[in-house]
């Protein structure tokens, strides 16, 4: 008798392009649930791992998380029926070295992406982006190393040198800057204004392009509340996480955050 995991879930997601993703994971799943054979899953964003993880844990599958780096915020997930060992070399993720060929040159993280997705590659090959002393660390499915190593030449304008890096990468601190903003409202658009030192009405363009996720979730309006905890990412600015919120003497909303400002994601 086959089994088949509880698809209800997929409802959470409202956007088709993410659903389809949601439901390809499921896929995997009654593959492990009837074949008794180990999958691993494309690359997921923060949000489609914690949503995957419940998923499992709730068909009570054996899993491994791993992204390539300490921490990674992009990571696959290795399943297997309950009880398998697992092991992170099942995931089968590559660190490439990039670094330009000019030494005096200096790479963005936007230029990185942005020549990776202008050769075709979908962002689910792609794990975390991470810059080190000179270039950056990249995770990508092992799949595709040899091409890359063969024909990605170029980031931006620069002309790039790649390799295959088998050490625990070097990457640089990502320590943010802890700082106390207040803001009229909790308004997320009220919050990235003031955080990043811009107009509201630029925040909210951010919003309505697509720009700006929480929690590994695109974020649509404008109008919506931040919460204590949450990670908010702006794509050419950096990033927010929400610490902790209180009231000001003046009806105000004074918020802890700490502000992490990177290579322009």
């Amino acid at each position: 008798m086959k089994h088949s995991a509880d698809r209800s879930g997929l409802g959470f997601w409202s956007e088709k392009e993410v659903r389809l993703e949601a439901a390809h994971l499921l896929d995997q799943v009654d593959g492990v649930l009837n074949k008794e054979f180990k999958q691993v899953t494309p690359f997921l964003s923060f949000a489609m791992r914690e949503w995957a993880e419940a998923v499992l844990r709730k068909e009570h599958l054996s899993l491994l998380v791993e992204g390539g780096f300490t921490n990674a915020e992009r990571v696959r997930i290795i399943l297997g029926p309950w009880g398998e060992t697992l092991a992170a070399k099942d995931a089968e993720i590559s660190l490439l070295w990039v670094r330009p060929a000019d030494s005096r040159a200096q790479l963005e993280h936007r230029q990185i992406l942005g020549s990776l997705m202008g050769l075709g590659f979908k962002r689910d090959v792609l794990g975390d982006i991470q810059a080190g002393q000179s270039g950056f660390y990249i995770a990508i499915t092992a799949e595709i190393a040899p091409f890359l190593l063969d024909h990605w030449l170029m980031a931006g304008r620069e002309k790039i040198e790649v390799s295959l890096y088998s050490e625990k990468p070097d990457v640089n601190p990502d320590l943010g800057e802890e700082r106390r903003i207040t803001v009229n409202s909790s308004r997320l658009d009220a919050v990235i204004a003031n955080a990043f030192g811009v107009s509201r009405s630029n925040a909210q363009v951010w919003i309505t392009q697509g720009l700006v996720r929480r929690d590994g979730l695109v974020v649509s309006k404008a109008e919506a509340e931040a919460q204590p905890g949450a990670m908010i990412s702006c794509r050419g600015q950096g990033r927010i996480k929400l610490l902790e919120c209180s009231q000001t003497r003046k009806e105000r909303t004074a918020w802890k955050i700490v502000l992490y400002r990177s290579q322009r994601h």
